[in-house]
């Protein structure tokens, strides 16, 4: 093996090697993070339904695991608020921060009330999902569907919001908020 010597700023190399350091702790830290996590799909005990995945949190806020019940029978609802735009519940994203709006506004909305008041193993911090929560949930846990629509908690307009079609996978996004859909509620399970 052939060895080669370089010259490094000790300032430079200092910084490298702390660099390398964190990263190696982040590391650790992620797996230590994870110890536990159920498989993707999988029943997750105490924690009121299945693992549907690891969702990134954003400006700032920590990863999370969405978790989605079981449900023994299917909840309905309309979305309501039918033209009015509700301020602070348009994330593609956070369903909680949608859900919460939409509880604070005025008008009401069944499809996230419905979704709030759910309970499973002692959890009540359900809420109706985002957008793309709900295309999470799709891409990695379809089985725990039935194959039909459900509402997301994010708005399109004042008359609009998206729903996710779970026979078809596709997101919709011209959807009246007077119409029907399923409601699917999920929880977060913060590491």
């Amino acid at each position: 093996m052939e060895q080669v010597s370089i010259s490094i700023d000790a300032t430079v190399a200092s910084r490298i090697i702390q660099r390398e350091f964190d990263r190696l702790l982040n590391y650790a830290a992620i797996d230590a993070a994870h110890a536990g996590v159920p498989a993707l799909g999988a029943y997750w005990p105490g924690q009121g339904g299945f693992n549907a995945g690891l969702v990134r949190g954003e400006d700032g806020a920590p990863d999370y695991y969405l978790i989605v019940p079981q449900l023994t029978e299917q909840l309905s609802a309309v979305w309501g608020g039918y033209g009015e735009e509700v301020e602070g519940a348009s994330s593609a994203s956070d369903g909680l921060a949608n859900t919460r709006a939409l509880l604070a506004d005025s008008n009401e909305h069944p499809a996230a009330k419905l979704a709030s008041e759910f309970t499973a193993d002692g959890h009540n911090d359900f809420y109706l999902p985002a957008r793309r929560e709900l295309q999470l949930a799709e891409a990695n846990v379809p089985e725990l569907f039935e194959k039909a629509y459900y509402w997301s908690s994010s708005q399109r307009s004042a008359n609009l919001a998206y729903h996710m079609g779970f026979e078809d996978g596709w997101l919709y996004y011209g959807t009246h908020k007077s119409n029907e859909f399923l409601v699917r509620p999920v929880r977060r399970f913060i590491p």
